[in-house]
């Protein structure tokens, strides 16, 4: 090891040395090469143009990024089980890093040659060749996210110190090469460019082009879920503080369902079920499952249909645009009908951090503190965008954090793309992940009068701040689609995937248990002259039930959905009368973040087996599959802080509700 160090110190040092002492410099023979190419490559060499550098520069930079950003998207496959701790990325990635390193590459070929004009006896090619190639070679052997840092750098900076001595004796050659064949890299960059966005557009106007006429009266669709809202801390729910204004407007204004339950207390089955109106037992997405090296990413739904397909059968353009890039992605599979999705790369400075140089300055600089001297210096600067973190790719394993993408962000992702075409109605679909971990809103933005803390505040006070941030996105929305003259004609739906624990039995986050707080969830549909204004329904009811409700509110012809439609409760006085008990269900699951593995023992978790919970009108049963059952009054104890399952009078509804869970589950399996 020592001599390995002592080597690349001797040619760094070989490397500084003024150019007139270094002895076989170049490979050539005055005898046996003329004298006129000989000049030239020693010129060109030993003292080359800053256009020289910059080719080379360019080409590292356009392979590297090339080659990057092939194993980016070849790893995040091999990688699979450990999707929830990785940073994701899609075939935009294939322009994109080599664009950042280009960018990177030239700005260090400029501050070679300047140094290298100032210090004579710096020889900016072959030092700008080794930096050039430890970096590429970093680069490759950081993709895998199979060595450590600290062991990448050793071996790239072994092969950059072979690839130096190896090019030291073909300097000449070397440049000419580099001169030759840079141009045809730039072409293939741009083909690359060319290649994923103009698919995107041609795709995007070819199944617009071909969507059936869409029925006269057909009203635009926009279903917006609010990731990680539980409903006891929308206002309209009761909860103390003003939180939702905007949202408590549309409650008064339409329809409030009190108790709706969500499937699953995480993000990716429930997506799944709000897009299909299935239950996970039906659809089978209750983990990120196996991808395959190549062909299609995702699930196939076992197959159901999704609300975006049944609404493009009746004409609907249909988009989605996701905050939530780790478990509502067009990489799972939730491209299907969607014409458009937009998720990754939405801002400068998401795409950044997205390539390998981005991930590697944001583990090393952005995971610091608030009082770090680079945050302090990039906020002082006006970056705050970058600034503003998310909890992809950061996991329970450290590093990297990606750019948090903000609701304002997903409404301008809405809006352009509504206006992009106004001939046919939309189903737009929208995540929000503002009220999730980190909570918070933007560091720019104005916080509510009634919050009276910053970094001292409690986890509820600033979980309570990305409520109203993303409310206030909400009106933000309703407002501009008022100005568009569109709100008349649109039927909007609020709900969230799952609730948030912020401490109730124990647990800090969600996806481990599926206590109320963690399944209880807003739903509220507003469509004036449609829906009933102020009407609030208390029976419990399934947010699975959107996309039947849609089909139904919208007039779509169809009858895919199982239901029934929610719209039955004001279309149907007996409704209530044999309504189905809403179910949820959490698979087993490692996906749990150590706050709230901590209560393994303590609680039944699903670190070590699957849960199923019913709720009916009074009573919530949650099973276990290794610990048993729970009951809980959730009407007069909505903390579910007394289990009531060995209660001897209360031996009849739990086997009653445990067989209703079991028939209706086992039914469904066959």
């Amino acid at each position: 090891m020592d001599g390995f160090w002592a080597e690349l110190i001797t040619a760094v040092r070989l490397d500084l040395k003024p150019r007139s002492r270094q002895a076989g410099y170049l490979d050539y023979n005055p005898v046996t090469v003329e004298s006129g190419n000989q000049n030239r490559d020693r010129d060109i060499s030993t003292s080359p143009s800053f256009g020289s550098l910059l080719r080379v520069a360019v080409w590292f930079a356009i392979v590297t990024g090339l080659v990057e950003a092939a194993g980016l998207l070849l790893f995040q496959r091999i990688n699979w089980a450990r999707w929830g701790a990785i940073m994701h990325v899609s075939r935009e990635i294939l322009w994109v890093s080599p664009v950042v390193d280009l960018i990177f590459s030239a700005l260090l070929a400029a501050g070679i040659f300047l140094v290298s004009r100032v210090f004579k006896q710096v020889r900016a090619f072959p030092v700008l060749v080794f930096l050039l190639a430890f970096l590429s070679a970093y680069d490759w052997l950081t993709v895998p996210d199979r060595l450590y840092h600290s062991a990448s750098l050793l071996l790239a900076a072994g092969v950059a110190l072979s690839f130096r001595r190896w090019i030291g004796k073909r300097e000449g050659a070397a440049l000419r090469f580099w001169t030759r064949s840079t141009p045809g890299a730039v072409v293939v960059l741009l083909m690359v460019l060319a290649g994923i966005q103009g698919g995107k557009y041609f795709h995007e106007r070819n199944a617009t082009g071909k969507l059936p006429a869409a029925a006269p009266a057909s009203p635009n669709v926009l279903v917006i879920v609010v990731d990680t809202l539980r409903a006891d801390h929308v206002s309209s729910y009761g909860y103390a503080r003003p939180t939702t204004p905007e949202i408590d407007a549309l409650a008064k204004q339409g329809t409030l369902f009190e108790n709706a339950i969500s499937t699953c207390s995480w993000s990716l089955p429930s997506h799944v079920s709000l897009l299909t109106g299935r239950y996970v037992f039906e659809h089978g997405v209750g983990n990120v499952e196996r991808m395959p090296l190549l062909g299609q990413l995702g699930s196939d739904f076992h197959g159901f249909p999704t609300l975006g397909e049944e609404l493009e059968r009746n004409g609907y353009r249909t988009g989605a645009f996701s905050a939530n890039r780790v478990y509502f992605s067009h990489s799972l599979g939730f491209g299907r009908g969607f014409i458009h999705f937009e998720d990754y790369f939405n801002s400068a400075p998401d795409a950044f951090v997205r390539t390998l140089l981005g991930r590697e300055f944001a583990r090393i600089y952005l995971s610091r503190s608030d009082h770090s001297l680079v945050r302090r210096a990039l906020g002082g600067l006006g970056f705050t965008a970058i600034l503003d973190r998310d909890t992809e790719g950061w996991g329970s394993r450290g590093g990297a954090r990606s750019v948090r993408k903000r609701a304002t962000a997903v409404n301008e992702e809405t809006l352009r793309w509504i206006d992009r075409d106004r001939s046919r109605p939309f189903f737009a679909f929208l995540n929000y992940i503002d009220v999730h971990n980190p909570y918070g809103a933007p560091l720019d933005s104005l916080k509510p009068a009634w919050f009276g803390g910053r970094d001292g505040g409690s986890n509820i006070d600033h979980y309570d701040v990305g409520v109203h941030y993303a409310d206030n996105s909400i009106g933000q929305l309703m407002r501009s689609l008022e100005t568009r003259g569109l709100s008349g004609n649109t039927l909007v739906v609020i709900t969230s995937d799952h609730g948030e624990s912020l401490g109730d039995h124990g647990l800090t986050y969600h996806g481990a248990a599926l206590y109320w707080e963690l399944i209880h969830v807003p739903l509220i549909v507003w469509y004036p002259g449609h829906v009933p204004s102020g009407l609030r329904v208390d029976q419990p009811v399934t947010n699975a039930a959107i996309a039947a409700t849609v089909m139904d509110l919208s007039s779509s012809h169809g009858n895919t959905f199982p239901g029934p439609p929610l719209s039955q409760f004001w279309k149907n006085r007996q409704v209530t009368t044999g309504w189905p008990d809403p179910l949820s269900e959490l698979p087993q699951t490692e996906i749990i973040t150590p706050e709230d593995r901590a209560v393994e023992g303590k609680i039944p978790i699903a670190t070590n087996g699957g849960m199923q919970s019913l709720v009916r009108p009074g009573w919530h049963l949650i099973v276990h599959q290794k610990s048993g059952q729970q009951l809980y009054d959730w009407v007069h104890d909505p903390g579910e802080s007394a289990d009531r399952a060995r209660a001897q009078e209360n031996h009849s509804i739990v086997v009653g509700l445990s067989s209703e869970l079991e028939t209706r589950t086992t039914k469904a399996a066959r």
